[in-house]
């Protein structure tokens, strides 16, 4: 099973709807949590990022002793949850556990101060981070963004609407991850392609990234197909390798594979990698 930490509410309420497959063992670190087990840890509603860092951290070191060789951490910047962040990665690489991040950036116009420079400093830490090799990789995806793919949206539904985007393209990419195809040109990433957002696309359209990524290096797709569509459809594959095509240029490597389904929609899901740290909306003054 793979291990799964959401870190404030964000995390919290990702790492629930993705704890539903059996694959992922899903713990949480929130003041959202009333008492704490094996898979929760509740904090206190504290002011500022820097309570939470200053936190007592003895008893939340021992909680996460748990997890072991492996974790993916989800967190938003605009939670203040997340000034514990850092050590828990502190934690985690003391006793090498390998860690991938995804990180959900806010609206940040709508953000107070305090959580704006939260969010600018914790996002560009984690990506140095990814860079140094402390993190296995970091994968980035907003808010904005993934509202554009969630359809019409109401205010309670908000984030759950969204939240599903994710959760359901970050499923998938595992499932897909753990398969093998039944024909591709993938290849190991480039050790410093650290940085990365993933979205969907399709077989003649254009890729819906869940963040405004730039400079990417490595684009990979993953074409899941009708098992019955691949064996009539004539020239399907010249399809899907003429999109592979389009997309490669001397500063841009692109790789895919195949993977047949049971589904009848076909889906296209699509990773954008680089050594290039991203911004989003720095200049914003408060």
């Amino acid at each position: 099973m793979k291990n799964i930490l959401g870190i404030g509410k964000a995390g919290f309420n990702i790492v629930k709807e993705l704890g539903k497959h059996k694959n992922y063992k899903p713990f949480v670190i929130s003041k959202h949590v009333t008492n704490k087990t094996k898979y929760r840890y509740p904090t206190p509603d504290l002011d500022s990022p820097e309570d939470f860092e200053n936190l007592n951290f003895d008893k939340l070191g021992e909680w996460l002793s748990t997890i072991k060789d492996s974790c993916t951490v989800f967190l938003c910047g605009a939670s203040l949850t997340t000034g514990l962040t850092l050590r828990v990665l502190e934690n985690f690489y003391k006793r090498s556990v390998k860690v991938e991040v995804v990180y959900i950036s806010p609206e940040v116009e709508v953000l107070s101060k305090t959580k704006f420079l939260n969010q600018r400093v914790v996002m560009g830490v984690l990506q140095n981070y990814a860079r140094s090799g402390l993190l296995e990789n970091i994968y980035l995806a907003s808010n904005e963004y993934l509202e554009q793919l969630s359809g019409p949206t109401n205010v309670y539904d908000y984030f759950d609407q969204i939240n599903k985007v994710l959760t359901n393209t970050y499923y998938m990419l595992d499932v897909f991850k753990n398969t093998k195809p039944i024909t591709s040109t993938f290849t190991k990433p480039g050790i410093a392609n650290r940085i990365r957002t993933f979205g969907v696309g399709s077989i003649e359209g254009e890729d819906v990234l869940f963040f405004p990524f730039k400079d990417e290096v490595e684009v990979v797709y993953y074409f899941a197909i009708n098992e019955k569509k691949l064996k009539t459809e004539e020239n399907l594959f010249r399809k899907l390798t003429d999109k592979v095509k389009s997309k490669i240029t001397k500063q841009r490597k692109v790789s895919f594979g195949i993977f047949p389904t049971n589904y009848e929609e076909d889906y296209v899901y699509v990773e954008y990698l680089s050594p290039i740290i991203q911004e989003i909306n720095i200049d914003k003054q408060q």
